[in-house]
């Protein structure tokens, strides 16, 4: 009863503060709050204090490039790899979701080693709490060419994915092959590693039973391995004249 007396108020002091900062963060933000982060992130004692002001931080359209160009990129994806509370790790998730949907910041959050927290965290045995959220930041990444090679360059995210298709929820399903789809298209490397891991019939089973994006995406992706399929069969010269045709 005690540890649960303390969980809950250890709880609702994080939640008021949480709500506090977040109805005030346009003012905090204007008046320097980045730098006492700066100094709060050196202090192992404050990092789930300073994680939860930078997720805060970054629902700020204009605080993002100034999060991106500070030392919270690479603190925040160490929280993901670290031996820290399950609530740190979700906060920093969150505040690197925000932070990559801005474009101009995933060079950035590519050199910190985003990728291989988030693949940490994606194929974390039994765990898909948070695999959607995980994905949504994959799909941001990949937005950007350099983006689309680190993800394709970590194949223990291709097993995540593969895992979410197989037995993930409808919404993280449709995540899942949503991914796959920007990661393959135009990207020969990726379509033969998604076909080595035997994907096909899930895929197919998607494209009939999954949700409406789920469904159209599958089919996408499955017309995809089919064009490549037809395009490896065909000779070098009956290509050549199929384009001179064309």
């Amino acid at each position: 009863m005690i540890v649960w007396l303390a969980w809950g108020r250890k709880l609702v002091a994080r939640n008021c503060y949480f709500n506090f900062f977040f109805r005030n963060k346009e003012m905090m933000f204007a008046g320097g709050v980045i730098s006492l982060l700066e100094e709060m992130i050196s202090n192992p004692n404050s990092h789930g204090s300073a994680t939860v002001l930078y997720l805060n931080l970054s629902f700020l359209e204009e605080a993002k490039p100034v999060i991106d160009s500070s030392p919270a990129v690479p603190f925040l994806t160490q929280i993901l790899r670290a031996n820290t509370e399950p609530q740190c790790k979700l906060d920093a998730l969150h505040a690197l979701y925000y932070i990559s949907t801005l474009p101009s910041n995933i060079l950035n959050l590519i050199s910190a080693g985003i990728v291989s927290g988030l693949q940490s965290l994606l194929t974390a045995s039994g765990d898909h709490t948070w695999a959607e959220k995980i994905i949504a930041v994959l799909i941001n990444l990949a937005s950007c060419q350099s983006g689309k090679d680190e993800i394709i360059s970590a194949p223990g995210v291709f097993g995540g994915l593969a895992t979410m298709l197989d037995i993930g929820e409808p919404i993280e399903q449709e995540q899942a092959v949503s991914c796959l789809l920007i990661l393959c298209e135009g990207n020969e490397k990726c379509s033969q590693i998604v076909l080595q891991d035997r994907l096909i019939p899930t895929l197919v089973s998607m494209s009939v039973n999954g949700t409406y994006r789920g469904k159209e995406k599958a089919q996408k992706l499955l017309m995809l391995f089919r064009e490549q399929r037809q395009r490896d069969q065909t000779p070098p010269a009956e290509m050549h004249r199929l384009a001179e045709v064309g």
